[in-house]
């Protein structure tokens, strides 16, 4: 037997792959992201440190193949009907929030000498936040289903249709800058509609037509994905676009499939492992000897990033009426780059709009941006407490009009969020005859109450003048829908000194919270975990295997879906 000689790009691939594996277990023990991990990897096998990659086409094809990956995957997820799905108010704080940093980071990039276009660039790409860090954040925290969590996963959507249409303009713009400025708006005009038409003629007439034939195995579909993501990527760059916007057009040719989530999870192993080779290449290609003459620039747009960002979401959130803790919270989440800001500057670099020097500044504001951010958003309760005093004096929360104005009746029951769980309760006080009042911080699901005629007010928990307006002679019971510990023990704190004899109900998905208000008071501490096990031994227990009691049980749980859309859409 014979063995031939292991290529050189195997070897190198190997010894950087177990670097990055114990940068990732550095980052992991540290609580950073491990994409961070991954960067720090190039910087160490690049040429300013061991020069051990060599092969740098190699691993550079992979990485394009990672890009092609992530944002195939990225369109998968654009369906037509986003923009209804995510809502109003993701929809304006997005928006809102992508105008007003792309204005504010290219009047900074003016500031610290930058060219028109290179200001233009770095405005747009530092737009974006990181999805992907900012959902493993939010679930970490399990916070994925709090009020601050559904919107900032809602205006992270909103980014990822921004960020599509970006690609299409910046991969279509080869020709600004020569020839007739209108021409070239116009050609970029029409190749826009050219894609949009194809686009959705092939997700009307063809796709619905052969998905279904590869469906039937699920290797045939893996195989009809990669294939459909890379002939139209192939496609798009021999056209004269960019590979990645082939790829972004491929997954929203999918998008409508049936099989679009078993095809995303099926990718996602493959996307993970080819994007760490582009973030390793993304270091491999700094160049430290060039940003010193950055330094400005990296220092300039950090701090714009870290709290300009965050100030932008914070007063576009305040100004549609959220609670002061629930802006800063969003605002928290937008203090990052994102990964989609480091491609479009590498894509800019490679249609020669930008100098290639720029790569290695604005990954290290990505570096930067990204370790403190999620400390940012990890430790956001304790941040907000710390700051409570500087709140109290700039950004009061401030009832409504009618909420001022409005004579509240002594009340037996007072809730406190009526998002889903709070809805069933209102149900219950009502069949019940019992009087109660609903307190909840989403301006939307007030004014939704109040056109149903339901005692609701607009407020926070632990707004100490709003509790104080409330009488309190017939209280008896105060239910917390809300799972956070410290509104939870505010709430505790405040009314236990008031009356001993109150029982109070609260909220939460982690033991120990639990344990720690069981000893500051609660009544009885609701954790959906133990619940969900609880509730299926008993429906397991009384149904046994019986499918009419199952089909039973399944007309319930629509009728309280059918209760929720009514009292609170």
């Amino acid at each position: 037997m014979t063995f031939r000689k292991m290529p050189e790009a195997f070897l190198q691939l190997s010894i950087t792959l177990g670097i990055a594996l114990v940068l990732s277990l550095a980052m992991k023990f540290l609580r950073q992201p491990l994409i961070i991990g991954y960067i720090l990897t190039g910087v160490i096998v690049g040429p300013l440190v061991t020069g051990i990659i060599s092969e740098k086409e190699t691993l550079e094809a992979f990485s394009h193949i990672g890009v092609a990956l992530l944002l195939f995957i990225v369109g998968l997820g654009l369906k037509p009907k986003l923009i209804r799905e995510v809502g109003t108010v993701a929809l304006i704080t997005g928006l809102g929030q992508i105008i007003f940093t792309s204005i504010g980071g290219f009047f900074i990039g003016k500031l610290i000498g930058l060219s028109d276009i290179t200001s233009a660039y770095l405005a747009i790409a530092f737009t974006l936040s990181s999805t992907i860090i900012i959902l493993q954040l939010l679930y970490s925290k399990n916070e994925q289903d709090s009020l601050y969590g559904r919107i900032s996963i809602g205006f992270m959507l909103v980014q990822d249709l921004a960020a599509m249409i970006m690609f299409i303009v910046i991969s279509s713009s080869t020709g600004f800058g020569t020839g007739n400025f209108l021409g070239v708006l116009g050609f970029l005009v029409a190749k826009f509609v050219l894609i949009c038409v194809a686009l959705y003629l092939i997700m009307k007439f063809v796709i619905p037509r052969i998905d279904k034939i590869f469906a039937k195995n699920t290797e045939m579909l893996f195989v009809f994905a990669l294939g459909v993501c890379f002939v139209s990527a192939s496609v798009f760059y021999k056209s004269g676009f960019s590979v990645e916007l082939g790829a972004l057009a491929a997954g929203l040719i999918l998008a409508t499939s049936p099989y679009q989530r078993e095809i995303a999870m099926r990718l996602q192993s493959l996307r993970d492992f080819f994007l760490i080779i582009f973030f390793i290449v993304m270091g491999a290609k700094i160049e430290f000897s060039s940003i010193h003459s950055y330094i400005p620039m990296i220092i300039a747009f950090s701090l714009f990033i870290l709290i300009g960002n965050t100030l932008i979401m914070f007063i576009i959130m305040r100004l549609l009426k959220y609670t002061t803790q629930t802006s800063f919270f969003a605002g928290l989440t937008v203090a990052q780059i994102s990964e989609f800001s480091l491609i479009l500057i590498g894509l800019g670099i490679t249609l020669g709009h930008l100098d290639p020097g720029l790569l290695g500044p604005v990954t290290l504001v990505g570096l930067i941006t990204i370790a403190i951010s999620s400390y940012f958003i990890t430790y956001n309760h304790k941040i907000f407490n710390y700051l409570k005093p500087l709140f109290a004096l700039i950004s009061k929360d401030k009832r409504t009009k009618s909420d001022r104005t409005k004579r509240v009746e002594d009340v037996k029951v007072i809730l406190f969020g009526c998002h889903v769980t709070g809805g069933g309760l209102i149900r219950q006080f009502q069949q019940a005859g019992i009087s109660f009042l609903a307190i909840d911080h989403d301006p939307q699901t007030v004014t939704s109450l109040t056109k149903k005629g339901l005692p609701v007010i607009y407020g926070s928990a632990e707004d100490t003048d709003l509790l104080d307006s409330i009488p309190q002679k017939k209280l008896e019971m105060i239910i917390s829908t809300v799972p956070d510990y410290d509104a939870n023990s505010f709430l505790l704190e405040y009314f236990k000194e008031r009356k001993k004899k109150l029982n109070i109900i609260c909220v939460t998905t982690h033991y120990q919270d639990a344990v720690r208000l069981y000893k500051q008071g609660a009544t009885y501490v609701l954790m959906p975990p133990y619940l969900g096990r609880r509730f299926i031994t008993d429906l397991f227990r009384r149904n046994k295997l019986d499918h009419t009691k199952y089909e039973i049980e399944k007309e319930r749980h629509l009728s309280d879906f059918k209760y929720i859309e009514d009292k609170l859409v």
